[in-house]
């Protein structure tokens, strides 16, 4: 065989090795493409290289020496198959959840409590399950010394927080424009338990040698009290609002038990007396204001709560003080009133066992029925007289929910078959918003708090270098469904925390990270 038929057999060869490459790398970019299956999309990116390189080879056989022939195949093989494979690898991949400059903290764990406000740009507060406590907002992260028996809780428009020891008060400014020498929180100190922060007008009770009194001090000046009245020694509480509680409790709630539950200081006075029973306080003058909210002897649950996020219902607009009364057969009855004012009573329900929710101008309870082992839900509003179904007939007819996120005395948010995501009224039902979910069987988890709806679900691969994990994470305006935020990540979302002003904690590994706002 003479050297010019060797070179063409070699790159018969070398074709036929090109075309069954280059027919192997399309047979992996169909499958990968419709079984979405990366390994073989990154293959046919390998191989049509090295048949490009095959059939650069053969065309170079014989009209360049063979060491240049090789290199020159390589290199063109290199070309290709980092051409088809970096840039399909890096348009797929996603960023991390949060970026470099996001406000973080040690990952949320067992007994770390959150708390937060339906208030744009408000603080949230986290506080330890070791007593110690942070306040988070978009400038950064505070640390807040606080033994485990301290009380924290924020006033109702988060300008302050206020501490409290059970024997004094200590309300501390939050405006980050001001602070003290040493660069702490500027904050005065009062001798007693804090009942209420309005604004600027702060109600404490105060005892001293058996004999105890309420006061109101103006915190713009605070050196002499606004008002004094007398008080008893009794220390019963009000109930924390937008917290779920036995109806009829073993004990009754004690003066500050509401403020470390809920984590927020409330904005009207209220005041127990053995004699009068619950009574409502003007805190710039003292005087009791309208009716007696509930008797001494009557078995209530009572809070102050605001308006519903939707505030579609004039009667529900402002703060409302709410009562639940329990009967001896555990039928409850609900109130609420507005200045001593009742703005609206509900008929009795049935009579059972009972956990109320005292939230956003109405009464959520949970519980079982006499003579059913069966458990459920009723809701109490200005919507009528009579306890409903949460969403009432309004959602009687909507398609079948198969997961809720959460569910407060404003908004239900619900997913259905259908795929979507959806928000009902607590009371009437009245569909308020949907939005999308990536596949009818996802798999949805999230929360409802303080006006913010949280969902996370899984990313619908479409390519085949898709990440198999990526999840995304949707921050929502529980009232309107207006997406806060959006991001993909295909990093492991461990929990997600709603909070206030449309905003949500999330952790990821050992952090967790303040997203929204």
């Amino acid at each position: 065989m003479t050297g010019q038929e060797a070179v063409g057999g070699e790159r018969t060869v070398l074709l036929g090795a090109a075309v069954t490459l280059l027919a192997l790398a399309g047979i992996c970019a169909l499958l990968g493409g419709h079984l979405l299956l990366g390994v073989l999309r990154l293959a046919a990116g390998l191989l049509a290289g090295a048949g490009l390189g095959a059939a650069v080879a053969a065309l170079l056989r014989g009209r360049v020496r063979r060491r240049t022939g090789r290199l020159l195949a390589g290199a063109g093989a290199l070309v290709l198959a980092l051409a088809l494979t970096v840039p399909a690898v890096l348009a797929t991949r996603l960023p991390a959840l949060a970026p470099e400059d996001a406000v973080r903290i040690d990952a949320l764990g067992e007994g770390d409590v959150v708390h937060s406000l339906p208030v744009e740009g408000a603080p949230v507060l986290v506080r330890r399950a070791d007593g110690s406590a942070q306040l988070l907002d978009t400038a950064g992260v505070r640390e807040v010394e606080a033994s485990a028996h301290d009380v924290l809780a924020l006033s109702a428009d988060g300008t302050r927080l206020v501490r409290a020891t059970g024997a004094s008060t200590e309300v501390l400014a939050l405006d980050r424009s001001l602070s003290t020498p040493d660069g702490g929180l500027p904050s005065t100190r009062f001798e007693g338990s804090p009942l209420a922060l309005d604004g600027d007008l702060l109600v404490l009770r105060r005892c001293q040698e058996g004999f105890c009194e309420i006061a109101g001090y103006d915190l713009t000046d605070p050196e002499q009290p606004l008002w004094v009245a007398s008080g008893s020694a009794e220390t019963r509480g009000v109930d924390p609002a937008g917290v779920a509680v036995p109806a009829r409790p073993a004990e009754p709630p004690g003066l500050l038990d509401a403020a470390r539950e809920a984590g927020v200081l409330p904005a009207v006075p209220l005041r127990f007396d053995p004699a009068e029973g619950w009574v409502q306080l003007d805190a710039a003058t003292g005087f009791p204001v309208g009716r007696i909210l509930a008797g001494p002897a009557q078995e209530c649950r009572i809070a102050a709560t605001e308006s519903p996020v939707t505030g579609r219902d004039p009667l529900e607009e402002g703060t409302v003080v709410l009562t639940v009364c329990s009967a001896e057969d555990g039928a409850l009855t609900a109130t609420a009133l507005r200045d001593g004012a009742v703005l609206w009573e509900s008929a009795p329900s049935p009579a059972g066992e009972w956990t109320v929710r005292l939230d956003q101008g109405r009464v959520l309870a949970s519980g079982t029925e006499a003579g059913t082992d069966v458990t459920g839900e009723i809701v109490a509003s200005a919507d009528g007289a009579e306890w409903t179904v949460p969403g009432g007939e309004g959602v009687a007819q909507a398609a079948e929910f198969t997961a809720r996120l959460g569910i407060d005395g404003a908004q239900m948010v619900v997913t259905n078959a259908s795929g979507q995501l959806l928000a009902y009224d607590t009371a009437d039902g009245t569909h308020t918003w949907t939005l999308p979910l990536s596949a009818p069987d996802a798999a949805v988890r999230g929360g409802l708090a303080a006006g913010t709806a949280v969902a996370v679900d899984p990313v619908a691969r479409e390519r085949p270098l898709d990440p198999r994990e990526g999840r995304r994470l949707r921050i929502l305006d529980a009232a309107t469904g207006e997406v806060a935020l959006e991001r993909r990540t295909a990093q492991r979302i461990e929990a997600v925390h709603p909070v206030g002003g449309g905003r949500a904690l999330v952790t990821v590994g050992e952090r967790t990270v303040l997203l929204g706002g």
